[in-house]
């Protein structure tokens, strides 16, 4: 007898194309020192919370937020790279450290346009955070167009407990 082992799936955090994060310019990401994830290139300025769970941090330049699931997970959005020079430019957060959030809330919009005029790059990834990978039996990607709070772009299958 097979059975199907049940998987956690993380949403889009952007509308956009979903890329390898080992295609991302940055050794940081590429090399999954932070974790394991994928990168999403937008085409729009939303992002939306890709799991459930309780808003771990905002960065103070408004360009990261990590979102601790229910299951203690924990999924980092970088909106772009480089743009930690901006100093929260550009950027307008809808949620704060402890707030509850839905798969598919809006946690922060981005001007796009303003991150292009600073010569930085728009690509942003999602990863489980390399503190929470060791509760990953398995990380499935999936590439390709995704839209926001609505396309899987990871599955991923937790290590029993």
């Amino acid at each position: 007898m097979f059975f199907k082992e049940k998987g956690e799936d993380i949403l889009a955090a952007l509308s956009g194309n979903v890329i390898s994060i080992a295609d991302v310019e940055s050794p940081i990401f590429a090399g999954k020192v932070v974790g394991d994830g994928v990168a999403i290139v937008p085409y729009d300025g939303l992002a939306l919370a890709p799991i459930s769970g309780i808003v771990s941090f905002v960065g103070a330049q408004k360009h990261t937020y990590g979102i601790t699931g229910f299951d203690g997970t924990e999924v980092l959005i970088h909106l772009g790279i480089g743009t930690v020079e901006l100093n929260g430019e550009g950027f307008t957060p809808y949620v704060q450290k402890g707030d509850k959030v839905a798969a598919g809330d809006p946690i922060c919009n981005v001007n796009w346009q303003l991150v292009k005029e600073r010569k930085l790059s728009i690509v942003s990834p999602i990863v489980i955070t390399s503190g929470s990978m060791e509760k990953i039996k398995r990380l499935t990607i999936f590439q390709g167009l995704a839209q926001a709070g609505k396309s899987v772009c990871m599955r991923y299958i937790p290590v029993k407990k």
